[in-house]
């Protein structure tokens, strides 16, 4: 009875959210704001791109208020908070993807000319990540196959499994494999 009872007050909170009640909203948010925080944590880990995560948390509060426009509360198979789980957890794997290609794109468009050009760098640093960065490239392409690497290099561009599928003529399934297999290989070789 207790769940039908927060079902209840969830389904009336979104819908005086959806009438422009911003109480309401707030109301939301601090109930749900623990699924935003373990999502942007899961998401981010403690990598370098941990220095986001007032930019992720800023995106998964946005994607949270639009999974309220959207959830269907005439259904009865999915729940609120999974929905907004679902909904929160894509878009923050999404602006991971995109994060991790423009910082690729970066390192891998650096010239001469581009050494110097942050001055408040220092420049033996950024010559030292360009190695360890070549030096992980050569390990990731000594380690797999033609295929796997070509997979690797769609994958790591943001593109899905079946995205990578369909421009290799492949199906998702045996794509998804691949990244699996890619995963372990270079799980087990860098570590």
């Amino acid at each position: 009875m207790n769940g039908f009872t927060n079902d209840h007050d969830t389904h009336s909170l979104i819908s005086s959210v959806r009438e422009g009640d911003s109480q309401a909203f707030e109301m939301l948010l601090k109930k749900y704001n623990p699924l935003i925080e373990s999502s942007v944590a899961n998401c981010l880990g403690d990598d370098v791109y941990s220095l986001y995560r007032e930019d992720f948390v800023q995106e998964a509060t946005v994607v949270f208020y639009n999974a309220i426009l959207t959830y269907d509360m005439d259904q009865h198979e999915v729940e609120f908070g999974l929905y907004a789980k679902i909904c929160i957890s894509n878009a923050l794997i999404s602006q991971l993807r995109i994060l991790k290609k423009r910082r690729a794109e970066r390192l891998s468009e650096t010239s001469d000319d581009g050494l110097f050009a942050n001055d408040s760098e220092d420049p033996s640093l950024r010559v030292l990540e360009q190695e360890s960065l070549k030096s992980l490239y050569s390990v990731i392409r000594g380690n797999l196959s033609e295929f796997e690497y070509r997979v690797w290099q769609m994958y790591m561009s943001g593109r899905t499994a079946r995205e990578i599928g369909q421009l290799l003529n492949k199906d998702e399934r045996s794509i998804s494999n691949a990244i699996y297999r890619i995963r372990k290989k270079l799980r087990a070789r860098l570590q």
